[in-house]
């Protein structure tokens, strides 16, 4: 049986214990079925030497492993980390450097985009995992020896994979998938405030103004009550019930239940606010909603403007002998295009940049993505 750590001071002594070891392979568990924040279940931490489960719901003093994970000395070894990065920072710790990510690094490699863990494995080691304990309920107690063994191999074998990875790296992705892992724990941070939130709801930009300003009440209130109630967003109402909304402008609550797919029980929950927030986004005077588009002068269209950034960021790649899947996902290249022409010039100071333009991303992609007349002026380049 693997021992749980369920006390401070059994995480503080393996800390201090690991402290000074080269590499630290971290995973979590969570359970993230309902809310919008995931809940911790367990912790996975191996040095290489000694492996350790840590019981998050037993422990409260957290600062040994924030400490650790904040450590420039132990590099951090995870695969796919994003959720992780997620968990992690509802106990406090946010910062996680070095950061080596093996999903990251086979692709950069060239070996594909968001390849799982257990085909990483088989594929590096010739070992296969078992997955079955996958469907977990890790908030249960006790936790069975199957489901400690299966959180175990999820850091045992990320050492042979980093071993692996770092040797077939020339030293620009080595020090390209380091500034990524940084940029991962900066990007978790960058939320886009409340009333930018319509932003990232598919297809928004082919909405009327006015249907823009409602998408922009309602997607603002849905995320708020997300967050006061730790639900996730699309149990409270999904991306396409709020564009129904935008556009058919309901004025009673009767009328809402004319909206395909409207849940009946968020309908009477949440009747009067909606009707309220749809009334106040059609009395805002024109020029208070948001535009398709701004600039459009200098603007060839949607589709078009995609179009020219895929085959900007394939160049970019090409030219540098970078993968375009790690240079770029989808949600990098809406920022850009969103930030360059969804919103105004007054709003866009609000907003953070978009990732094209911070750290290696801009030294790489800047040359040679389309940049529009007012975005030169504002930058400089």
């Amino acid at each position: 049986m693997i021992p749980l750590i369920t006390d401070n001071q059994g995480l503080a002594a393996y800390c201090q214990q690991v402290r000074n070891s080269n590499v630290l392979a971290l995973d979590t568990e969570f359970i993230r079925q309902s809310t919008l924040y995931p809940k911790l279940g367990l912790i996975q931490l191996y040095d290489g030497q000694t492996l350790a489960l840590v019981d998050p719901l037993a422990i409260s003093d957290w600062q040994p492993l924030q400490q650790l994970c904040a450590a420039s000395g132990v590099v951090k070894l995870l695969h796919s980390c994003s959720e992780d990065i997620e968990a992690l920072a509802t106990i406090g710790i946010t910062q996680i450097t070095p950061l080596f990510d093996t999903q990251l690094a086979a692709e950069l490699l060239g070996w594909g985009s968001s390849m799982g863990y257990a085909r990483l494995v088989e594929q590096l080691t010739g070992e296969v995992l078992d997955k079955s304990e996958s469907r977990t309920d890790w908030l249960a107690r006790p936790l069975s020896d199957t489901q400690l063994r299966y959180a175990a191999n999820d850091v045992h074998f990320l050492f042979p994979l980093y071993e692996k990875l770092w040797q077939q790296m020339t030293a620009q992705q080595q020090s390209l998938l380091l500034l990524e892992g940084e940029q991962l724990i900066r990007r978790r941070a960058q939320q886009l405030p409340l009333a930018f939130k319509y932003l990232e709801i598919k297809n928004s930009w082919q909405l009327t103004p006015r249907e823009l300003a409602i998408l922009r009440e309602l997607a603002a209130w849905r995320q708020r009550y997300a967050m006061e109630k730790d639900l996730a967003v699309g149990l409270i109402l999904k991306d396409i019930q709020l564009v129904e909304l935008a556009k058919r402008r309901p004025a009673t609550a009767e009328s809402l239940l004319n909206i395909p797919g409207m849940p009946l029980r968020e309908v009477r929950r949440h009747a009067k606010t909606l009707v309220e927030l749809i009334q106040t986004a059609k009395e805002l005077p024109q020029q208070q909603c948001p535009q398709r588009f701004y600039h459009p002068d200098g603007f060839v269209g949607y589709k078009e403007t995609v179009d020219q950034l895929s085959k900007a960021i394939k160049a970019a790649g090409a030219a540098h002998a970078i993968p375009s899947e790690f240079i770029s996902v989808k949600r990098q290249l809406n920022e850009y295009l969103n930030w360059c022409w969804r919103v105004s010039d007054d709003d866009r100071a609000l907003l953070p940049l978009p990732e094209f333009m911070l750290g290696w991303r801009k030294q790489y992609l800047w040359p040679f993505l389309p940049k529009p007349a007012h975005i030169v002026e504002l930058t400089g380049n």
